[in-house]
């Protein structure tokens, strides 16, 4: 137990990464496996030698055929009758102007194919013939990448004319570009394009013969020893009868071109018919068998491996499943335990973003009440200004009282020092008369002295009249600039009350 919780991995591992960890741990089924295996790696370079499916008359099945459910999907806007090409009627064709520039088709097969041959021809007299064409291959449609399949040179005839690609490539969408012709003509036409290859389950077929001619029982060459040789004498046998069957089927040409560096090409025209082989080859005949009939004992072999395999693969799921399980069952509390870590914080997070909210509300509240304050201190500061401007008007209004003050403060003494002066003199007067009076002798004079007296007389009660007038009318003045200077020391301090609350 401790020695496994020293070992064990903290992350998951892939059901790959596993597998190469029971592998290393059992070598045994690693040796099966490896068995199984080697045969998909003998078998690879056997599957380039395509062998085409057939239709019932005996002609090739035909991937690029109307009646398959094959269709063009595309085609330059100058094409007209670009569907007749797929059809059997070979007085319909595609017709293009010579002088267009980029002339293509595209079709759509009946469905996935691995193509490896392609078959066109012009049988319209009166046109001008392709030359250069190109072929490239799409899994999808519309798209942007095309897988390039060849760039051939057709002759200049008026018959079918085969073409094999260097190497098969799987397409479901082929694009035919028509790049140069032959002639002068009007129009180019195009009346057959027909695509062979092999299907999904034709390919899948592939691999059970080549897998059941290596798996093919050694008894059967003792039985058979002069019709089924060993493997290497069925591969010479394979390679003579390609060899015999290529010269045999198809007289190759080259198609000379304008250009020295042209491509030259070899065009299969059929021209003799096939001879026969009198050698019979081993993998014809067992295609033949699984065309009616597989053997059983092939059949069960296959199977019997294919089940091998299956099991070896489920043992492995089981065991990764059940290491899946020990893990998560380790892994879980782990998790549970991050995840109420995890849950804590985020209830940490929760109250922090709710107290910077409150900050945020109050920090808000606080700029408003600063924003207020700065209001009332524009209104203040108007107020103040106004101060200033009437305590200037009023120390002009008190200076002006105080200079008037003094102006009325000599006036009053000029007043007062005539009016004493006059009441002196008044005095002085009456005085004199009476002084007079007293030592007049004559009666005349007698008579003039009392007239004298009531005139002085009259003149100080009138000096003391205007003394008592001028006297009141200075007390007056002082109230009223005594007034004026409590009201202005009244408003200061009002003034100052208010900023001093404020």
């Amino acid at each position: 137990n401790a020695d496994e919780k020293v070992h064990q991995p903290t992350s998951y591992l892939s059901y790959v990464e596993f597998q190469n960890i029971a592998k290393q741990e059992k070598p045994k089924e690693v040796i099966t496996i490896v068995k199984q295996e080697k045969p998909k790696e003998v078998i690879t370079p056997v599957v380039v030698n395509i062998t085409h499916r057939l239709e019932p008359d005996g002609s090739v099945y035909n991937y690029a055929s109307e009646s398959k459910g094959a269709k063009v999907v595309a085609h330059n806007k100058e094409a007209k009758g670009a569907n007749n090409i797929l059809g059997k009627d070979h007085d319909k064709y595609l017709r293009n102007p010579c002088s267009v520039g980029d002339k293509f088709v595209v079709i759509e097969l009946a469905e996935a194919t691995l193509v490896d041959t392609v078959k066109i021809a012009n049988f319209e007299h009166y046109s001008s013939n392709f030359k250069e064409f190109e072929l490239a291959g799409s899994m999808s449609y519309p798209t942007e990448s095309w897988t390039m399949m060849g760039n051939f040179i057709a002759a200049n005839v008026k018959h079918a004319q085969t073409f094999r690609l260097l190497e098969p490539k799987w397409a479901r969408y082929l694009k035919l570009s028509l790049l140069s012709h032959y002639g002068s003509e009007f129009y180019c036409t195009l009346s057959v394009v027909e695509v062979y290859g092999i299907d999904a389950i034709e390919r899948m077929l592939e691999d059970l013969i080549v897998a059941s001619v290596g798996a093919m029982p050694e008894k059967s060459s003792e039985h058979n020893a002069s019709d089924t040789p060993s493997l290497k004498l069925e591969a010479g046998q394979i390679e003579k009868r390609k060899d015999n069957e290529s010269m045999n089927d198809s007289v190759p040409t080259e198609i000379s071109t304008v250009n020295d560096d042209a491509q030259k090409i070899v065009v299969e025209v059929a021209k003799t018919p096939p001879m026969v082989n009198l050698v019979p080859d081993p993998v014809l005949e067992l295609r033949q068998q699984l065309n009616g009939r597989i053997a059983g004992d092939t059949v069960m072999r296959i199977l019997v491996q294919k089940v091998r395999s299956v099991e070896a693969n489920l043992s492995t799921i089981g065991n990764y499943i059940k290491e899946l399980n020990r893990r998560q069952c380790d892994t879980i509390p782990a998790f549970e335990k991050e995840l109420q870590k995890l849950s804590e914080c985020l209830g940490q997070s929760k109250s922090e973003i709710k107290d910077l909210r409150e900050r945020n509300a109050n920090i808000l509240s606080q700029e408003k009440e600063i924003s207020e304050v700065e209001s009332w201190k524009d209104a203040v500061s108007s107020q103040l200004d106004e101060l200033a401007r009437q305590n200037l008007l009023l120390r002009s209004d008190v200076q002006k009282v105080a200079s008037d003050y003094a102006a009325l403060e000599i006036k009053e003494l000029a007043v007062l020092g005539m009016s004493l002066l006059f009441v002196c003199m008044s005095i002085l007067k009456i005085t004199s008369v009476h002084m007079s009076l007293m030592f007049s002798e004559a009666h005349n004079n007698a008579d003039k002295g009392p007239r004298t007296i009531k005139g002085w007389v009259t003149l100080l009660l009138l000096v003391e009249i205007w003394i008592l007038v001028n006297t009141i009318l200075i007390r007056l003045s002082n109230q009223h600039r005594t007034l004026c200077i409590l009201k202005s020391e009244h408003f200061v301090q009002c003034l100052l009350t208010k900023v001093t609350a404020c």
